[in-house]
């Protein structure tokens, strides 16, 4: 003869198997998100695209304005230039990232940043437009996350993890080039 089982493990079977489907359900959905990226911020300059250019460039103003979350950017001499590079420092590790500057168009500076070895290259595309005296300019990153089944959840956080950090960059930006 066998005995009942307690009212407790038949609440526990509810609720594994509660959790069970729920993980399968996530982990399904996650198979058809996106795992692509797009951050885009933009901000307006009151001076020309020439001076934004001049102080976004300028080596020892680079950790003054790009806002790197527990780092920054080694403040180095003179301006950065097409296929130079500029370190980026960790507080909590002797590890280094890198960016590197592609290429400066009319309208279009290109650089890439690498954060730590290892992890993608990200491009980064700063455009920009004047008007008036008054300069657009909108930065823009595109990408893949390849982080398995969380790559897309991933994806989907980026726009506010990234789109924080350039807001506070170009609001940075925007006070050194006005003063």
């Amino acid at each position: 003869m066998s005995k009942p089982h307690p009212q407790a493990l038949y609440q526990l079977r509810k609720v594994t198997r509660f959790l069970a489907v729920a993980i399968l359900l996530l982990v399904v959905v996650g198979f058809f998100l996106p795992s692509q990226y797009r951050v885009e911020r933009s901000i307006e300059v009151s001076a020309s695209a020439e001076e934004v250019l001049e102080v976004m460039l300028q080596g020892q103003q680079l950790s003054n304005w790009m806002y790197i979350e527990n780092g920054q950017i080694e403040p180095q001499d003179g301006t950065l230039a097409a296929e130079q590079s500029a370190v980026i420092s960790y507080l909590n590790t002797a590890e280094q990232g890198r960016l590197t500057l592609l290429e400066v168009m009319p309208g279009l500076v290109t650089f890439e940043v690498l954060p730590k070895p290892g992890v993608a290259l990200v491009e980064n595309q700063f455009y920009m437009q004047e008007s008036g005296g008054v300069t657009s300019l909108r930065w823009v990153i595109e990408g893949e996350l390849n982080a398995g089944l969380l790559g897309p959840y991933i994806a989907l956080l980026a726009n506010n993890i990234a789109g924080k950090n350039f807001e506070t960059s170009l609001a940075r930006l925007k006070q050194l080039v006005e003063g």
